[in-house]
């Protein structure tokens, strides 16, 4: 069974897509909308990788004693993580909150900018839902903590070679059950790239909601809009994850269940590798020595990567 086949067989992708329009800087835009329905989140991958794509990066953990907290990690000099536009990746605060020319701050009226990611081929954008104005118990309302979209459910590709930017939109991934309004802010996106015409983003939430069907990768032929394959849930919960020639790097902890990184196979999903860590990991970046540096919940660990 060849590689479309297989996917075919094994997810399930609406794509009655449809158009939407906003105007930015006085420009009219068109976009395509494109509803992301997975039907088996236990994680369905592809068993072969295009020829000559099958080998994966191997980490060897490397000891690293420079004190490292998670707010200032990507600060580091050192550390390239890639350029993370938009809400500043470092606080809770919109201290410097920069949008990109090309990129709405908000959409369809419903949706408001949550991130812009240039870590891949070219912006990807994601969308949650508008900030609440109601006084939390402290007194502060959410919009006046962050202006940022709430848990984003929206992914829009800023193609500046395309006239149509196309948006996906993953708001029925969430799990059931359906008859509770507040259920869609139980999972969001979390990191978005496009690397080689293929979208690859990562979703999570909280664990006990959807009966450990979590924390997971998924990637997306933008050409086709058909998904390729969805990781084993427990996967990725880390706040971005890496992809670094063949592999994707990333990281699952959560309270009650061992903490990992994981490297995968960017072309099938399939996981490659597992080292354990004390902590749950949440941020991770390569330095300009090569070694790949996490942060987790009150440490750090280091690995030398293999190619």
């Amino acid at each position: 069974m060849n590689r479309l086949l297989l996917s075919a067989a094994l997810l399930t992708v609406v794509v009655f897509a449809h158009a939407q329009k906003y105007t930015l800087n006085g420009v009219e835009h068109e976009t395509q909308i494109v509803p992301v329905v997975v039907s088996n989140f236990n994680g369905q991958t592809l068993s072969v990788a295009p020829k000559g794509k099958n080998k994966t990066v191997t980490l060897i953990r490397t000891s690293f004693s420079t004190p490292m907290d998670d707010y200032n990690a990507l600060a580091r000099p050192e550390l390239k993580l890639g350029n993370i536009i938009g809400h500043p990746t470092l606080g809770w605060d919109d201290t410097d909150y920069r949008i990109p020319d090309i990129v709405p701050e908000f959409y369809d009226d419903r949706w408001v900018l949550n991130d812009v990611f240039y870590d891949g081929d070219y912006p990807v954008a994601i969308y949650g839902r508008a900030p609440g104005t109601e006084p939390l118990p402290w007194g502060e309302s959410e919009k006046d903590i962050s202006r940022r979209g709430r848990y984003p459910h929206l992914i829009m590709l800023v193609d500046s070679t395309k006239e149509v930017k196309k948006v996906y939109n993953t708001s029925q991934m969430t799990f059931p059950p359906k008859n509770r309004a507040s259920d869609i802010d139980r999972q969001s996106v979390d990191w978005a790239v496009v690397k080689d015409g293929i979208l690859y983003f990562s979703i999570s939430g909280l664990m006990g909601f959807d009966k450990g069907q979590n924390a997971y990768v998924v990637a997306i032929d933008t050409a086709t809009d058909k998904t390729l394959w969805v990781s084993k849930p427990n996967t990725c919960n880390t706040k971005n994850f890496l992809i670094l020639d063949n592999s994707i790097i990333c990281g699952f902890g959560d309270s009650g269940k061992p903490d990992f990184i994981n490297v995968l196979n960017r072309f099938t999903g399939v996981q490659k590798q597992q080292l354990w860590v004390a902590n749950a990991p949440n941020w991770l970046a390569i330095g300009s020595d090569g070694r790949l540096y996490v942060s987790l919940y009150n440490t750090h660990v280091a690995f030398k990567i293999v190619r």
